[in-house]
């Protein structure tokens, strides 16, 4: 029992730092291919820098990768346990609690976030919804598909 339990918190672990990882990398890829489609956008000029680009993503992906850890741990420790407990495995309950907590997380950093929503906050929300739903995916092939502690995982 103790062995299948510390057996289900590593494959959590593993799929909220997966799910994280794949969010936040997808989300300046989004950024970067819905910004091509809207050139009006002030994040064209930032995008389009080529090489200085190129540099400076890498540094995005992880101070994205960092604020968006900070900012949803302890909401999706709380989502987990509720998953667990209630052996919740549906796919599409995983992506929604990824868009929760990308939302929560915008709100935490701006609580006006979704007052003025501009063109360049528009992409912004989008490719963080993207990233969301990347990540949810992601952490539901690894952990959520077989939710539920002390159940059969198969």
């Amino acid at each position: 029992m103790i062995a299948a339990i510390a057996t289900r918190i590593a494959f959590v672990v593993l799929g909220y730092l997966a799910g994280i990882a794949t969010g936040s990398a997808a989300f300046p890829c989004v950024l970067a291919i819905i910004s091509a489609f809207v050139p009006d956008s002030a994040l064209w000029d930032w995008l389009g820098l080529g090489p200085i680009a190129m540099v400076a993503a890498p540094v995005l992906f992880f101070v994205v990768m960092w604020i968006t850890v900070v900012m949803t741990f302890i909401p999706a420790a709380i989502a987990n346990l509720v998953t667990e407990v209630f052996a919740i495995r549906n796919v599409y309950v995983h992506i929604l609690i990824a868009i929760g907590l990308a939302v929560s997380a915008a709100l935490i950093i701006d609580p006006t976030w979704f007052a003025m929503m501009g063109t360049d906050r528009m992409l912004i929300t989008a490719a963080a919804f993207c990233g969301a739903v990347v990540g949810g995916l992601v952490y539901w092939a690894i952990a959520g598909r077989n939710a539920g502690f002390g159940r059969s995982q198969g």
